[in-house]
Formats: C-alpha cells, sequence, structure tokens
C-alpha cells in the first residue's frame, strides 16, 4: 500500500480513507518473526496530511496470523486485532523529531507495508499452543508449566536454580 504526495492533494480534506484487505504469504517483513504468515487482514482507517510536509496515519488492523504452537511447533492460525499511528514526513527532520519517531519519506512515496507488518509482529504472541492443559507433555519428576498455571513457589522452582537464588556476586 503507497501513496504519494499527490494522492493527497487530490484527496477531499486531504484525507485517504483506508479499507483493504491484504494477505501475505511470503514476505521479507516477516523473516525472522514470529509470524510466518497473514492469510487475512482487513486494514481500515486514515492518512491525513496537514497540507505541508506531515501524514499522520491512524490504523485498525483485523485479521489471522500464523505463527508456530509453541509445544507441537505446528502452525497454529491465531485472531489478532491492534491499531497502529505513525507520523511521516515529506522533508528531512531535525534531530528533536527524530527522537519522536517521525518516518522521513524516500521519493515522495509513502509505503505502509512496514507499518503494517510491524504492528502485527507486535500483537504476535510470545509463545501459544492448542493443547489442553491435560495433554502437556512431562517427564520423570517434571511437568511443563504455563503460566496460567497456579504454582506452589516452593515445587515450581528446580532445587537447582533454589540454589542460584541464594548466591550474591560481589563487588570486590
Amino acid at each position: 500500500m503507497k501513496y504519494t504526495r499527490n494522492d493527497f492533494l487530490a484527496a477531499s480534506d486531504h484525507t485517504i480513507w483506508i479499507d483493504e484487505w491484504i494477505s501475505v504469504e511470503d514476505s521479507e517483513f516477516l523473516d525472522h518473526s514470529v509470524v510466518k504468515a497473514v492469510p487475512e487482514c482487513h486494514i481500515t482507517g486514515s492518512l491525513h496530511f496537514d497540507s505541508e510536509n506531515r501524514v499522520t496515519s491512524d490504523l485498525d488492523l483485523k485479521g489471522v496470523m500464523t505463527v508456530l504452537d509453541s509445544i507441537t511447533n505446528e502452525d497454529l492460525d491465531i485472531d489478532f486485532e491492534t491499531v497502529s499511528e505513525t507520523v511521516y514526513s515529506f522533508s528531512p527532520v531535525s534531530d528533536d523529531e527524530q527522537d519522536d519517531e517521525v518516518v522521513v519519506v524516500k521519493k515522495d512515496t509513502i509505503d505502509l507495508n512496514p507499518e503494517i507488518f510491524q504492528a502485527i509482529i507486535f500483537d504476535a504472541p510470545m509463545s501459544i499452543t492448542a493443547l489442553s492443559r491435560e495433554d502437556y507433555p512431562e517427564g520423570n519428576g517434571w511437568v511443563l508449566l504455563s503460566d496460567q498455571d497456579e504454582q506452589n513457589d516452593e515445587e515450581a522452582v528446580d532445587p537447582r536454580w533454589a540454589k542460584l537464588k541464594d548466591f550474591q556476586f560481589n563487588d570486590d
């Protein structure tokens, strides 16, 4: 999804309304992330141009992302819903504005794909599984714990880690 300064000048009230569906199966934006694919994503929102140099995006994203199941390592499709707001500039920005994360546009074209993919990746869970608690793996003397399990601190801590809690580093 790309837009030029001329697109904004031609739009009424210098606002472009977005209502788009995308799907991404293979993209460099998803490489090295927990998200393997985005089979469907509905993007709605607006891009507002201030008539000089700045465009502010206000996007709502709803869809399905494919991630790996943390236990079975199989593909798992999960729903997501997130928002994204970014400020773009058609001209260079001062050092103070760079700290405010203003994206400087190259070649007079705003590419929304990095913003969209970043918002989706930030919404991805660190770990997730479709297995029920009863199906979690366990072994001789160990069980896989979930953040949703009630934990007795004494039983949940491996005795080897408990010893490390008592160890203190000295600056001497």
